[in-house]
């Protein structure tokens, strides 16, 4: 019944304003292990478990114009599985005056995701190559958001006969207090699932994390909650090159007091990190493009303390109709403190293939390959006592229909 609504709320809101708003739906049939994903406390990275049919992405996202320098942005998702299952994803308004000065200003303010992502570029924050996620935008989409103001300036190569085109970027944000929960206490994962605005996040009940012996933190995490008042920030740089090449850069922080937390006991972690993007298009028919993240979180005085670092590299081919894609994920996380019953290191590596079938502009059938190992120490407190146990090793096959009217 719940994804019946979806639909028909989507389908009719889309259909009365057409003309601004775009409309994406997606149903897959899935083939994964029989292990409990992290989104019912299960120790799975991926997003389903066992063989589902489910509606996995139903996105509206609308535009309007409200005058020649502003524009306001909205994007709502739906999902059948996780916590929320309808919410807010991105709402914003954004300034572009009209200058003829060849170095132009832009303003963003609200809700939205800053531009790391070399992969996340249709639609909804979803990828054009895959119908998961690298395991750094998996990680981006579930526990970051810039809730506050974006200001860059920026110069387009053509206007001033050059071939080089750059933008500089700063932002003031609030509300990322609790980035790094999920990399320290779960670790990275890879799938398609954007946490909502209010969104909920669980991870497997590690027992020195949940009891009161131990940290009393819940097996849970609140994404977007602001637990300290203060104001984080994060500066970025692109430089692109005859629109074929781009590289980026980001550093973030999130400034947030590790030794505060609220009722819920949901701690602030101050969460910082360096992000680097790279896009390359060798032909019409050949993309390849990557990331690499390092950074470090540090929650209480020393009670979680962890480095970590990603990296993908990805190529994709179209031809007509046809497009096939890979990627390859290296992942880890660093345990620097001394918690013994908090054990948080991490790391694996993981292959993704996908293939995608045009039959329309409408209408996208998609079939995509998943296979992500790797040993994660705490696993070892819900297994046996061995070393195995801290290995896992997860397949999952999606077969994909999407449909969408732009």
């Amino acid at each position: 019944m719940l994804i019946r609504c979806i639909l028909v709320v989507f389908c009719f809101i889309s259909f009365h304003a057409v003309s601004d708003t775009r409309l994406l739906l997606r149903g897959s049939i899935l083939s994964a292990d029989n292990a409990d994903t992290f989104q019912i406390n299960g120790a799975s990275h991926q997003r389903f478990e066992n063989n589902a049919v489910a509606l996995s992405q139903a996105v509206l996202a609308y535009n309007k114009v409200i005058s020649d320098d502003w524009q306001l942005h909205a994007v709502a998702n739906g999902y059948s599985d996780g916590e929320q299952k309808v919410g807010v994803n991105q709402l914003y308004t954004q300034y572009r005056p009209l200058t003829a000065s060849t170095i132009k200003p832009e303003v963003k303010l609200g809700f939205f995701y800053p531009a790391i992502s070399a992969e996340n570029t249709d639609m909804g924050w979803l990828s054009p190559h895959f119908l998961s996620n690298s395991a750094i935008n998996s990680w981006i989409g579930e526990e970051l958001r810039t809730f506050g103001v974006e200001a860059s300036l920026r110069q387009n190569g053509r206007q001033v006969r050059r071939d080089w085109s750059w933008k500089v970027i700063g932002s003031l944000f609030k509300g990322n207090d609790t980035t790094g929960t999920l990399l320290s206490w779960r670790g990275f994962a890879l799938h398609d699932r954007q946490s909502l605005n209010n969104d909920r996040v669980k991870f497997t009940p590690i027992p020195g994390v949940v009891s009161e012996e131990g940290i009393g933190a819940p097996a849970w995490t609140d994404p977007f909650r602001e637990i300290d008042t203060k104001t984080g920030y994060y500066v970025g740089a692109h430089l692109a090159h005859k629109r074929r090449s781009e590289l980026r850069y980001y550093y973030y922080d999130n400034r947030a007091n590790p030794l505060i937390f609220d009722p819920d006991r949901i701690y602030a972690w101050r969460t910082r990190f360096h992000a680097f993007t790279l896009r390359h298009m060798r032909n019409r028919n050949v993309t390849f493009f990557g990331q690499g993240l390092i950074g470090d979180t540090l929650m209480g005085e020393n009670i979680v303390n962890n480095d970590f670092y990603a990296a993908y590299i990805a190529a994709t081919y179209t031809h007509e109709a046809h497009q096939l894609s890979t990627r390859l994920d290296w992942y880890q996380v660093i345990d620097n403190d001394s918690t013994i019953d908090d054990p948080n290191s991490s790391r694996g590596e993981a292959i993704t293939v996908n293939y995608t079938y045009a039959m329309s502009s409408k209408i996208a059938l998609s079939a995509e390959w998943q296979v992500n190992r790797g040993r994660q120490e705490n696993l070892r407190f819900l297994n046996a006592t061995s070393v195995s146990s801290e290995a896992f090793h997860e397949n999952l096959l999606q077969l994909a229909v999407t449909y969408r009217i732009d």
